[in-house]
């Protein structure tokens, strides 16, 4: 009976999303091809999210027969703490037959973001896999920092980056909910798009939320009001922007989604009802997030979500068009 009501209720989600697709009258918007990977690099630091990166990495094995290739820095990360009273480490061979088709791998240089990127260099690589705050527990950092990692990795990786928050935010139980999160209009959105249906689980809820922050909201109505005193600036009227400057996006979103009987929202969120707080919720969901490395708000924007997010985090930097040029 579940079933036949969870059957029901997508369809019900389906023929919703033609609806709105005939409604949106987006023309012959091109379904989106799914991306998925095919090589990941699993980076372990010895912090308690390992077990949760090693179960992402373990699923995207059954689900698309990744090749998972591990780079184990958590004695470089002890040594370079001096942490005597540490316990043992669990050998990296047991790990490694943890995951089906997986090897290690060696890299080299002074810090852990080094090792990753010289990794990311000598190996042609789809996906990365790395714990944030990166040799540290998320639940002694909190959601201060996402560590010096990460914040170098997010300036100079070129691999879509899979970042895994909390241990009870397992990829596999996410999958059924995944957001691709906009701040800005920027190359590579399309290329996140892909991912999102790629990694999508069946029957999952694809969403686009298209954000503009409060502060952003304020600096416009306050140039709106410069420019005419009497002018006004409504967050309906910025949403309804929002959707209009990405209506090719959501188009090829809506028609992708809805060729493969998943549930599709478009959701703009303007000035008080945008993110952080529906990312602080304990519902488990994927990010995605497209990233303009040269775009210093981006780059704020990506390290502020993640900052304030529980959930796994896909950030795709815009340089992996330019990798496979």
């Amino acid at each position: 009976m579940a079933f036949d009501s969870n059957r029901q209720s997508l369809d019900r989600d389906v023929d919703e999303s033609m609806r709105m697709f005939e409604r949106s009258q987006v023309g012959p918007a091109p379904e989106i091809t799914p991306v998925r990977p095919a090589r990941i690099l699993l980076a372990l630091d010895g912090s308690p999210q390992d077990a949760t990166s090693i179960a992402a990495a373990q699923y995207l094995r059954e689900q698309v027969n990744v090749e998972t290739l591990i780079l184990d820095l958590r004695e470089f990360l002890r040594s370079d703490t001096a942490d005597s009273s540490a316990d043992p480490l669990v050998p990296i061979d047991e790990l490694v037959k943890q995951i089906s088709g997986a090897r290690p791998i060696q890299s080299t240089g002074d810090e852990p973001y080094e090792r990753i990127l010289q990794a990311t260099k000598d190996h042609q690589l789809d996906m990365l896999i790395v714990p944030s705050p990166f040799g540290r527990s998320f639940d002694k950092i909190g959601v201060d920092s996402i560590g010096t990692v990460l914040d170098v990795l997010l300036a100079r990786c070129s691999v879509p980056t899979l970042v895994i928050r909390r241990d009870d935010q397992r990829l596999d139980e996410c999958v059924g909910r995944i957001a691709l999160v906009v701040g800005s209009e920027c190359d590579i959105e399309s290329r996140a798009a892909a991912w999102c249906f790629g990694l999508a689980g069946p029957s999952a809820q694809v969403t686009l939320n298209l954000v503009l922050e409060k502060e952003q909201f304020e600096n416009l109505r306050s140039i709106i009001q410069a420019m005419d005193p009497e002018g006004t600036l409504s967050e309906q009227q910025v949403s309804d922007a929002l959707a209009k400057s990405h209506h090719a996006l959501h188009g090829s979103m809506l028609k992708t989604a809805t060729a493969r009987k998943l549930a599709y929202r478009l959701v703009p969120q303007a000035g008080e009802v945008a993110p952080p707080n529906p990312l602080n919720d304990n519902v488990k969901q994927l990010l995605v997030m497209p990233l303009e490395v040269d775009d210093r708000f981006g780059q704020g924007f990506a390290q502020d979500r993640i900052r304030r997010s529980p959930h796994p985090v896909l950030v795709v930097p815009s340089h992996v068009v330019d990798d496979d040029k």
